[in-house]
């Protein structure tokens, strides 16, 4: 231990020698002294502009290759206009939106897509692409990072969202995304976000093939990175759910992790993040019974309704939650649920069943 927190070996040695239950309660012990019992989440819509990607990551069953009959790209307007729905209807304040590598897109689809959802709905924030995401299109059109996330904030970008972190090692990345961005080149692109002023979330994906060692080493270099920048916003544990993926069928991921692991990724969360980062319960991934414990283990917010997910629906998740169904997983912790913005700022509290 040290005057900072944890040691690397310190978080290997709680993860695999000290039990669950003691655990989950020192997590929530160290919430509850830097958070209090508020559990926040926004009301969000989740949209995928494409599911065109050439990555052909093992892990995902999303995706689709150019040219299949299943393969969409979606127009600028017709993006904007089921946001324009759901912020009328459901009153979502963030767009969440993502996609893939989509390698017939030219740099204006971007530009188009932003402005078109900030003319029809200038109060909702646009969160997304991912790191990676941003990394290939640079690629792609032969830009540096820093001046495709420019374009993209000009054009109404707010924030950029935290996946295509899986696990930051390069041994892992190698089985289940080969064609991504390396780790280090995923905390760079972030780096180059936050200096413009672009703040984004973090994940891990867990629960496939990595040890506990990298599981510790991608939280440390999660915690490394928000005390360079202070840019993220939140570090989601995102748990893999093997179905319908290319890892289930060639039988190197053959279920789920336990709900004992679950609660552990959380609980370590907290303990090495401390007072740094809120910790989230992703209940699209864990479902929402489990998220509610979750809340007792160092967690201390939900992500956000989700409505219209789709990634990880294609795995098999159940897909969207009502406020009020996330307020009951919360009260159900014995937690005080409140409603926030994409930047954490709290928008009012959800008093009662």
């Amino acid at each position: 231990m040290t005057a900072r927190g944890l040691s690397r070996n310190d978080a290997v040695y709680l993860m695999r020698e000290v039990d669950l239950f003691t655990l989950a309660e020192a997590a929530h012990a160290v919430t509850q002294k830097f958070y209090g019992d508020v559990v926040t989440f926004v009301n969000n819509v989740v949209i995928n502009y494409t599911n065109i990607c050439v990555a052909k990551c093992p892990i995902c069953a999303f995706y689709r290759s150019p040219g299949h009959p299943e393969a969409y790209t979606r127009k600028a307007e017709e993006v904007a206009a089921l946001v324009e729905r759901f912020a009328v209807e459901y009153g979502v304040t963030e767009l969440h939106i993502n996609g893939g590598f989509n390698p017939l897109l030219p740099p204006e689809y971007f530009d188009e897509l932003f402005k078109a959802v900030k003319r029809r709905v200038p109060h909702v924030v646009v969160k997304g692409p991912t790191m990676a995401e941003a990394a290939y299109y640079a690629g792609l059109w032969k830009m540096s990072v820093r001046e495709v996330l420019s374009r993209w904030k000009e054009a109404g970008l707010d924030a950029i969202s935290g996946g295509g972190a899986e696990i930051f090692a390069d041994e892992v990345r190698k089985v289940v995304a080969p064609h991504k961005i390396s780790g280090e080149e995923w905390l760079r692109v972030a780096e180059v976000a936050h200096e413009l002023g672009i703040p984004s979330n973090a994940t891990v994906l867990y629960g496939h093939v990595e040890a506990v060692e990298h599981l510790v080493d991608h939280i440390f270099r999660v915690r490394e990175l928000q005390e360079k920048t202070g840019g993220l916003l939140l570090f989601i544990p995102v748990k893999f759910n093997p179905l319908n993926t290319e890892l289930h069928r060639r039988g190197v991921v053959k279920a789920p992790a336990p709900s004992t692991y679950d609660v552990k990724v959380v609980a370590l969360a907290r303990l090495i993040l401390l007072d740094r980062l809120k910790v989230a319960a992703y209940w699209l991934s864990v479902g929402k019974k489990l998220a509610s414990t979750l809340l007792l283990a160092g967690a201390n917010d939900l992500v956000g309704t989700m409505y219209n997910e789709a990634v990880l629906t294609s795995a098999g998740a159940k897909h969207s939650a009502t406020v009020e169904e996330l307020a009951a997983i919360a009260r159900e912790a014995g937690k005080t649920p409140a409603l926030r913005d994409t930047f954490h700022r709290r928008i009012k509290p959800l008093d009662g069943p």
